[in-house]
């Protein structure tokens, strides 16, 4: 008797659990007046090549729902245990009089302090990323 209410316990906090941790967000206006959405890259343009500490700068195309859509940040992301970058756009909470998809841009800059071959993934979908080849020498 004790084991199936100790189960049925159980069963019941899995579900709580689950139903407040898969709530999306994502399309619920924050504090700030904006809704946060994954917006994907239509094109990664920059050098392949690069020295030690110097700064590289890579112009990133992306698409947006509508014409009030903007660049946020570059968030984390990682498909089939692969890392890389996602960009992040914001729009306003009240409605936007320009309805149409646009393309957007931004930059983004790396620098790093130890030579060798890195990727810069940026997604491009749900699954894929553009993938940038840099190699970095002395």
């Amino acid at each position: 008797m004790k084991k199936i209410k100790l189960e049925s316990l159980a069963f019941v906090l899995f579900i709580m659990t689950v139903l407040t941790s898969c709530s999306s967000d994502n399309d619920t206006p924050q504090g700030d007046g904006y809704i946060y959405k994954s917006a994907y890259a239509t094109t990664v343009l920059g050098p392949t090549t690069g020295k030690v500490g110097q700064e590289l700068i890579y112009n990133i195309s992306f698409q947006v729902e509508n014409g009030c859509g903007e660049f946020n940040k570059m968030t984390d992301v990682e498909f089939n245990k692969e890392s890389g970058y996602q960009v992040e756009a914001k729009y306003p909470a009240t409605t936007c009089s320009l309805p149409d998809p646009e393309i957007k841009k931004t930059n983004y800059k790396i620098k790093t302090n130890l030579a060798g071959t890195y990727y810069l993934r940026i997604a491009k979908s749900e699954t894929e990323f553009i993938v940038t080849k840099v190699v970095i020498t002395d």
